[in-house]
């Protein structure tokens, strides 16, 4: 069974079994778990390849990944907000409606996209010295946020078409087409962070930009898949594919749906990022070789929680079309199913983290002391995943039934009430090490309530999308 014949049945009013279900959430889950184990292994790659530059270059990119998940967090939001209307109009058999979105989509990408590029690009330089980098590490910082920021645009298309190709359903594509941009990524790092250089007797060419190629890398595997990901939605003969009179102009229902789900999805993760990129200042403040050990160990740690990311795009989908058939009992179902599974599936990696963190650290840098500092503190973090993978879920679920507020409060209270705070107040004295049991006291914290959340049930009376 796919997605759009479980839409039509539950519109029907016919009953889904367990064990369909049970398929349709494996079926989304898997494509877009092994997707994100594939980009995190292919982070590992890219972020072993600046390490092998030295601290310096790690830290360069530590400084500044704060501030570049803040901009991500914009992408997420806005692909949210278009995505979720197509997965509740494909669920309510709205397809012309669904289409109409993925135009006004494109337009939005074209529009923001390229206005928040500029303003990025102008404000980059400026950043690290505004963190409290390094004076040494500013100008290669600067440098990585503000290409990175010029290829913002096509970061959106590739977040914002894989969401919304998701919600319709198409798991399958959009995950192939994110493993490709890992793939590039790591190809064109080869020939642009290293001078040429000789492998095995030939003379292969390299620009030797170092952490600026490292940069250009992402930015142009992120303009190769978003452009093929736009191609591929506008040609599918899918519910997605263009048929012919479709509006090609911002409409005012559209939009407000929109800006009911992305700002709080924005404030959310700008709450979030915010808080990181305070920490990451006082990271700053503690020396380069926290600051390289924190970026080591956040990027090794993505490894564990990072499937649930997969799952709650599944979660999204599933409840979201549930929602709009008129199925809140089946929105229900699918929620508690993918949390359940998010659970499991990041407890056997919390496990697997804890027992293999010396050799995965010793991965990603050169620096001895870089590697052992970052095992210390994910053996500490292991203990809060599952219950991190929980409210990843949880709010995959929520979002799908169109409850952004929610998730907003809960993380904004749980980031800047317990994180920030008690790392401004009692961690200075135990550096890295302080700030990681802050953040592991946190998620702990921050999982149990999404759980009631959920279990709750408020989030299941809200509406469909006009």
């Amino acid at each position: 069974m796919n997605m759009l014949q479980m839409s039509e049945d539950m519109r029907s009013g016919q009953s889904i079994s367990l064990k369909k279900q049970v398929q349709l959430i494996v079926s989304l889950s898997i494509p877009a778990i092994l997707e994100q184990l594939v980009m995190t292994l292919m982070s590992y790659i890219d972020t072993a390849m600046v390490g092998s530059l030295g601290s310096r270059a790690t830290a360069s990119i530590g400084v500044v990944s704060s501030s570049i998940w803040l901009l991500n967090g914009i992408v997420s939001a806005v692909a949210v907000g278009f995505s979720v209307q197509v997965a509740q109009y494909l669920g309510a058999g709205r397809e012309k409606d669904s289409r109409n979105v993925l135009c006004q989509a494109i337009l939005f990408n074209l529009l923001f996209g390229i206005s928040l590029a500029l303003i990025i690009v102008s404000l980059g330089r400026f950043l690290p010295a505004f963190l409290g980098a390094d004076p040494d590490i500013r100008p290669y910082a600067g440098a990585y946020f503000c290409v990175v920021g010029a290829f913002f645009p096509f970061n959106m298309a590739c977040a914002m078409y894989s969401s919304i190709l998701r919600c319709s359903g198409n798991v399958t594509l959009p995950s192939l087409m994110n493993i490709g941009m890992c793939l590039l990524d790591v190809l064109f790092n080869f020939f642009l962070i290293y001078p040429s250089r000789q492998i095995g007797g030939i003379t292969l060419w390299g620009a030797g930009l170092g952490v600026t190629g490292a940069a250009l890398g992402t930015g142009l595997s992120q303009a190769c898949i978003g452009l093929s990901l736009a191609f591929a939605l506008l040609k599918s003969k899918g519910p997605m594919g263009l048929r012919g009179g479709e509006r090609w102009r911002f409409t005012g229902t559209c939009m407000r749906n929109t800006l009911h789900l992305a700002t709080p999805t924005a404030l959310e993760r700008m709450t979030l990022c915010f808080a990181q990129i305070v920490m990451t200042a006082i990271i700053a403040g503690m020396g380069t070789l926290a600051v390289a050990s924190n970026y080591v160990a956040v990027q090794t740690e993505s490894i564990c929680y990072l499937p649930a990311y997969g799952i709650a795009a599944a979660a999204t989908a599933l409840v979201g079309q549930s929602i709009g058939a008129g199925r809140p009992d089946m929105a229900k179902r699918f929620a508690y199913g993918t949390t359940a599974l998010g659970f499991l599936l990041v407890t056997g990696m919390g496990i697997v983290m804890f027992l293999s963190a010396p050799s995965l650290t010793g991965l990603l840098t050169a620096d001895p002391q870089v590697a052992a500092m970052s095992a210390r503190v994910l053996r500490i973090v292991a203990f809060s995943e599952p219950l991190f993978a929980v409210s990843i879920v949880a709010i995959g679920a929520l979002r799908g039934a169109g409850d952004s507020r929610g998730p907003f409060i809960i993380n904004l209270c749980s980031m800047w009430g317990i994180r920030v705070l008690s790392v401004v107040l009692f961690t200075h004295s135990y550096g890295v090490i302080g700030v990681w049991v802050s953040m592991t006291c946190e998620l702990v914290f921050r999982g149990i309530v999404f759980l009631i959340r959920l279990l709750r049930g408020r989030w299941l009376s809200a509406p469909a999308l006009s």
